[in-house]
């Protein structure tokens, strides 16, 4: 079995997911180890065992219990499977697996999805027999590191291949929040719509992921002006949606970046203030020197100032095909086949 160690977020899950569906199609048994957030939204369909563990940071002492228990779950969930290899792809909840594979003398493996490695992947560096990384330059990574990419889901895969059409007749905008982000960008962004010249509204088709609590009072202030949207808490189909958009507005977290590069939607990216190490800075600025994307931080994403920015990208969108090509030609499409080839390598 390869057992695949992630924290349960999506930036950390979806990577590791890309990878599985690629290992599932060659016959591989896979098994994952992340904590509970994932259990939400990970594809069990890929996994033959998944273990869940749950290390908890409230105090010190909790910390050490905690990660002593997990670490002894993981031990036992790698023995009874007979794991050949483990990868880990970040996150706390990704060392009891890593650390455990160590003790049981397996091959390990890592995968770093920001420019910058995480602190967890820092650690694991003194005992992986391998790194592959999702951008050209990734800060503290070994000499010996693989440049791989960021292997995206499936459902980004088959809009790839589709590639649809955009139209032309109005200006289709996609703001994805997510949990660090739907907050910010519903008390910004319809206030910088309403910042707009009047005969901008009728133009505009909006795409946009709402916390529950605030979905009425967006969904108010866009039905007042006019402005064509849809709004929901989650899209299932957010692949498909952001390929036809003429633009995204977004946080910049490594799947985010991955998939809208290969997808060719150039982004205002907005990166989170509080990200450790300023890998979401990081991350963006990428894009940035590609020619894909612009970058507004937190702290200059207001109404005004992100109102003044549409209008310069509305008034010469024949730019935006340009940086939609600018942001493809640092995209690694095959970043989950090419990780498969590079596992299977030590296999």
């Amino acid at each position: 079995m390869i057992v695949l160690c992630a924290g349960g977020t999506g930036g950390h899950v979806f990577p590791a997911e890309g990878l599985a569906a690629i290992l599932k199609k060659r016959g591989h048994k896979l098994g994952l180890i992340t904590d509970k957030r994932a259990m939400n939204f990970v594809n069990y369909e890929y996994f033959d065992a998944i273990q869940v563990v749950n290390v908890r940071r409230s105090n010190i002492f909790v910390y050490i219990l905690t990660f002593v228990e997990c670490t002894l779950r993981s031990l036992w969930f790698l023995y009874s499977h007979k794991a050949k290899i483990v990868v880990g792809f970040g996150g706390y909840p990704s060392l009891p697996g890593m650390i455990s594979a160590k003790l049981l003398l397996k091959k390990t493996l890592i995968h770093e999805q920001n420019s910058v490695l995480g602190r967890a992947n820092r650690f694991l560096l003194i005992f992986v027999k391998g790194v592959a990384t999702s951008f050209f330059q990734t800060k503290h990574a070994s000499n010996s590191a693989v440049w791989i990419g960021n292997p995206v889901r499936e459902s980004v895969q088959v809009v790839m291949a589709q590639r649809p059409t955009k139209n032309s007749d109005q200006f289709h905008i996609c703001i994805v929040g997510g949990s660090q982000g739907a907050k910010l960008f519903s008390e910004v962004i319809p206030k910088a719509i309403e910042l707009l010249p009047k005969e901008l509204y009728s133009k505009l088709f909006i795409t946009q992921q709402c916390r529950v609590e605030q979905l009425s009072e967006v969904e108010q202030i866009y039905k007042k002006l006019g402005v064509k949207a849809k709004l929901e808490s989650f899209f299932s189909d957010m692949p498909a949606r952001l390929s036809q958009a003429d633009l995204a507005i977004c946080r910049s977290g490594a799947s985010t970046i991955a998939e809208l590069t290969c997808l060719g939607v150039p982004a205002i990216f907005v990166p989170l203030a509080i990200s450790k190490d300023n890998d979401q800075g990081e991350n963006a600025q990428a894009v940035v020197k590609a020619g894909g994307a612009w970058v507004l931080k937190e702290r200059e994403f207001t109404p005004q100032k992100l109102a003044e920015l549409l209008v310069k990208i509305m008034q010469n969108r024949e730019s935006l095909e340009s940086m939609g090509q600018a942001a493809r030609s640092i995209a690694k499409p095959h970043a989950a086949e090419d990780l498969a080839n590079w596992l299977e390598t030590f296999l």
